[in-house]
């Protein structure tokens, strides 16, 4: 290490430990010596001016290596240094104001504080427009008084902004840019009228006790809170306003509350609110008074929160005997009683004397606690239901029992530990048991000895929703992550898709479980993460350990359908607003975490078919969907993508039949007319394309938020991986250097989508190393990406086994490869906006909108117009190269060529033929190889792939290796270490890693092949 850099780290740590003595100084200051105060802000002002100047001595002098040793330090440093300022020039403003009120007093009494009291911490916004304005005065009032610069105010703006108010982005790095952005985003006066309006209405579908001060306490709050906001939005109430008002309240109060107002009124003269709003405050302060008042009377209200306490303790010690077989579980679970008759079952439980509700003893019906009842809705437990009872003791004997069940309560069906009858049991009495008519199929699993429910997909009149919501998760680099999440209250375990799980880029730690679930089909899981979730206001954080499953469930809902006519109460925010729109789940949350996230509040809507029930994350909702949608219903908590094993093997064999001879299908016909009727060629014969769009009017949301997302993640692989960004830089450099990409102005107006991008390496490949790849699927804030409305086209080019096998019959055989395929075709300048993608070559430099001028790999239709602009080729060139033409059209896959000829003359004739062809489309060709070595005589030395100077060169051809100077294929395979557990599975996936298009190997392969069957015929597991 140079002298230099010694010397300024030891001046760097003299200021630091200075910081830190004022940190103290300022923490534990009493306010009364002014003297010592005075003494310290001058010297602070002598600190700062020196640690400035040894800041510009860092900067200006040490190398970019040994900059790093400060880098860190300097971050630290500035921030404590502002915040040291901003506490000093505010002790020294209430300095200033106590010498103006004294005056010129010779005495003061100074009184001491005998506490210090906390810190005011600055209001925070998270894009609520309802908290808007409160947010914007409060925090101008803090910061505007307390004399901070423009990067200073930035800084503390940024710092109040969670949730969707943190992703606004401004034009300039400035505090009144941003919070113009803020205004123009969220000051939407007229909607924040017309939700405070709007949650008054709501006011009439709510009932209030007239006898509870706590109900009648909020409902005066909440007239007051919302009167109060439309004050403030100079929104002021006249005679007519305040008695709709008053209507509005009196139609929700009880008689007894409306008739004691009545009896305040003297004369017939319309009342004022004012006085209203006094009467209602007084009779809240006579029932908080009269403590037993909201003890009296029946319950018969649903907004106020019922606290209700359920404590549910198991212990493995305790002796739960079944009073019938005298084995350690509950009459419910038992074998031998749930194979008998329904009548006889009754019976049982008649002798025994227990509960007809929940089978216990000690208690009778009217004492029973349990919510579970028929299905027939009558008071006794599922399992003793019967038809055409001859005897009506059992009716009887509900009748004398009184019901004490609410209305309100929530009818819920029984759900049995131990999965229900099962179906193949003989001894079961069918007839005397009415399952219901939607018959659902509940299959147990085992998670490393846990038990899990995993739930089959059913055809149902009546859907139900499933309770989804909105979690944040944070990510490698600490922001977080909005991820969509299925609440399950039947699970032991919480799951995280390994989609989402690479995209969060957390460290996966190994574990080894094994999930058995349809069909008995084992899932073995590997890994797992510990992710931070929290809410969007951040009240609400917990660790999470996520076993990481290939997916989790189906869409959810299957289908979506319209909440139009459900109207939400006011003060309701949902977990997941989108609940009712059909999407894919990124996690699942087991059993402890929702019932840790429970809070009071629940609503019943839509004549009791949909319960909301608050959460940390807001109100989940579920219910029954059978208003608005009917059909299939899949709700696999854990799912595959794959049928069963069996069905797996049967496809095996099914793959290598004979397929019946192709026809071209009327939809493909209408994407050869579009193709053809868009189609143009500029002055140089490059093809120019329209992407095929869908008829229907999909609508794309905002996408750049995102875009910069997914670069600034990628920004940070690059600090983890440096070699990977050099040659980044290098694949975009040269997009920009041949045209392929333009710089955007950012005002230029318009529709558009910006496409995120990652890179892909290929080790394997001796052209491209690395490869950007653009994620046309990403969706945007509306749920829809570019991909949604794209069409995809179809498939034009000849099989692969057609093409290895037409070459393995030339004497004279050649490959070749067309560069840049893709790139090589424009697309037309007004869907170019479509194709906008975000870049910078170093975080240092601001991101810079581009638009992608040709065909986008990753785009749908992207294949489907690259190799139909191959075919118009071949077709418009079939006089002028007539050998070249065939090539094009028997022998070529996507941007693979394989063909040759009879003789040496005639091949050099066809590669002739085929360069000028290409040529004219702009489709230049190179990796050339060919088993003769006059055929590549003429090529250029960068455009050959195989130089014939080694001799054991392999060339990739279609998937196989090619041994050109001997003609000859070769199979090579990655032969793994053999896994402790043989499985059907592991036989399969042995396998199928043999890639064998043409069947050569199968001599070899047929005796595995062979076992699998026999296997499979046996259903040996």
């Amino acid at each position: 290490m140079a002298k230099g850099v010694k010397i300024l780290e030891r001046k760097f740590c003299d200021i630091e430990k200075q910081l830190s003595a004022f940190i103290a100084f300022v923490d534990t200051f009493v306010e009364d010596d002014k003297e010592v105060f005075s003494f310290k802000l001058s010297q602070f002002d002598r600190l700062n001016a020196k640690y400035e100047s040894v800041k510009e001595e860092i900067f200006t002098s040490l190398s970019d290596i040994d900059f790093k040793i400060f880098d860190g330090k300097i971050t630290i440093c500035n921030e404590h240094i502002e915040k040291l300022e901003v506490r000093l020039k505010s002790l020294n403003l209430k300095y200033s104001e106590n010498n103006n009120e004294t005056g010129s007093n010779a005495v003061s009494n100074v009184v001491k504080p005998c506490f210090r009291l906390p810190e005011l911490s600055l209001p925070q916004f998270n894009g609520d427009i309802e908290t808007w304005f409160i947010f914007k005065e409060q925090f101008k009032e803090i910061i505007e008084n307390c004399g901070l610069n423009d990067k200073q105010k930035l800084q503390y703006l940024q710092s109040c902004l969670i949730g969707i108010a943190k992703h606004v982005q401004t034009v300039n790095d400035t505090c009144d840019s941003l919070f113009l952005a803020l205004e123009q985003r969220f000051e939407n006066k007229r909607l924040i009228i017309n939700k405070h309006i709007n949650a008054l209405l709501m006011l009439k579908y709510e009932k209030f006790r007239g006898d509870s001060n706590v109900e009648l306490r909020n409902l005066v709050d909440t007239c007051t809170k919302h009167l109060r906001a439309l004050k403030l939005l100079k929104i002021e109430h006249n005679t007519f306003s305040e008695l709709l008002l008053i209507q509005l309240v009196m139609q929700v109060l009880d008689t007894e509350t409306k008739r004691l107002f009545e009896m305040t009124l003297e004369s017939t003269d319309i009342p004022k609110w004012d006085d209203f709003l006094a009467f209602l405050n007084k009779r809240c302060l006579f029932l908080e008074n009269l403590p037993s008042a909201g003890t009296k009377g029946k319950q018969n209200f649903k907004d106020s929160p019922r606290h209700k306490s359920f404590i549910l303790h198991t212990d493995a010690n305790v002796d739960k005997k079944c009073k019938l077989c005298s084995l350690n579980h509950d009459l419910y679970n038992c074998d031998k009683f749930k194979n008998m008759p329904a009548r006889e079952r009754y019976n049982i439980v008649k002798s025994l004397n227990l509960c007809l509700k929940c089978l216990k003893p000690n208690h009778k019906v009217s004492q029973c606690r349990s919510k579970h009842i028929c299905f027939c809705k009558k008071n006794h437990n599922q399992l003793l239901h019967f038809v055409n009872v001859k005897n009506q003791e059992m009716q009887n004997f509900e009748s004398s029992q009184p019901d004490t069940r609410r209305q309100d309560d929530v009818i819920e069906p029984i759900c049995f530990q131990n999965s229900s009858i099962k179906n193949n049991q003989n001894k079961t009495d069918r007839n005397s048991f009415n399952f219901p008519s939607a018959q659902s199929n509940i299959v147990q699993g085992q998670v490393s000895g846990v038990n899990m429910s995993v739930s089959a997909s059913q055809k149902h009149k009546n859907d139900i929703i499933l309770s989804t919501c909105i979690i944040y998760v944070e990510n490698s680099v600490g922001e977080k992550v909005p991820l969509r999440v299925l609440a399950d209250s039947g699970s032991q375990v919480s799951l995280l898709r390994s989609s989402t799980a690479d995209f969060l880029n957390l460290r996966k730690l190994k574990t080894d479980m094994s999930v058995s679930g349809l069909g008995g089909s084992n899932v073995n899981i590997k890994s797992k993460i510990k992710g931070v979730i929290s809410n969007g206001s951040g009240s609400y954080k917990r660790v999470v350990d996520f076993h990481v499953v290939p997916k989790i469930t189906n869409m959810i809902p299957v289908n979506s359908f319209d909440i139009s006519h459900i109207v939400f109460p006011s003060n309701v925010h949902l977990a997941d607003p989108t609940f009712n729109t059909s999407d894919s789940i990124d996690a699942l949350l087991s059993a402890d975490i929702f019932f840790d996230i429970l809070k009071d509040g629940k609503y019943k809507l839509d004549n009791g078919n949909l319960i909301l029930q608050n959460t940390e994350f807001g109100y989940i909702i579920s219910g029954n969907t059978s208003r608005f949608s009917s059909g299939s219903l899949h709700c696999g908590l854990i799912t595959k993508d794959f049928e069963t094993l069996n069905d797996t093997l049967k496809s095996f064999w099914e793959i290598e039949e004979i397929v019946p001879t192709k026809f071209v299908s009327d939809e493909l016909k209408k994407y050869d007319e579009h193709f053809l009727k868009t189609m143009a060629r500029d002055t140089n014969g490059r093809f120019c394309v329209e992407m095929p769009m869908k008829d229907n009017d999909i609508e794309l949301g905002q996408s750049k938020s995102t875009a910069i997302r997914r670069l600034k993640l990628l920004e940070r692989r690059f600090v983890r991986e440096p070699h990977i960004k050099d040659k980044y830089v290098e694949f975009l450099q040269e997009y920009e250097d041949l045209d392929h990409m333009q710089r955007v102005k950012e005002e230029e107006p318009g529709l558009h989508y910006y496409i995120p991008h990652h890179a892909v390496i290929r080790p394997e490949s001796k052209s491209t190393k690395l490869r950007v790849v653009f994620d046309a699927s990403c969706k945007s804030s509306n749920g829809n990406s570019l991909n949604d409305i794209l069409l995809k086209g179809g498939t034009i080019q000849p099989d692969l086994f057609d093409i290895l096998l037409r070459f393995r019959k030339y004497v004279v055989a050649f490959s070749s490869d067309i560069k840049k395929m893709f790139r090589q075709i424009k697309v037309q300048e007004h869907q170019q906006d479509f194709l906008r993608i975000l870049w910078r070559p170093s975080p240092e430099e601001d991101i810079v909108s581009y638009r992608l001028k040709t065909v986008t790999y990753g785009t749908k239709p992207a294949p489907y117009l690259a190799t139909r602009c191959l075919l118009q080729l071949a077709h418009e060139g079939k006089n002028k190269y007539p050998l070249a033409t065939p090539v094009i059209e028997n022998s070529t896959h996507m941007d693979d060529i394989l063909s040759g000829a009879d003789d040496i003359t005639t091949a050099k004739e066809m590669q002739r033929q085929l360069i000028g062809l290409m040529k004219e489309g702009c489709f230049p060709l190179y990796k050339w190889s060919a088993n003769s070595e006059e055929l590549l005589k003429d090529v250029p030395t960068e455009n050959k792939e195989f130089l014939f100077n080694e001799n054991d060169e392999l060339v990739k051809a279609l998937g196989l290796s090619w041994r050109p100077r001997e003609d000859t294929f070769m199979y090579q395979m990655n032969l793994q270490e053999v896994p402790v557990t043989i499985t059907k599975r592991t036989v399969l996936s042995f396998i199928s890693k043999l890639y064998d298009p043409l069947g050569l190997l199968q001599p070899i392969i047929i005796k595995a092949k062979m076992m699998i069957q026999k296997i499979r015929l046996l259903k040996i597991d």
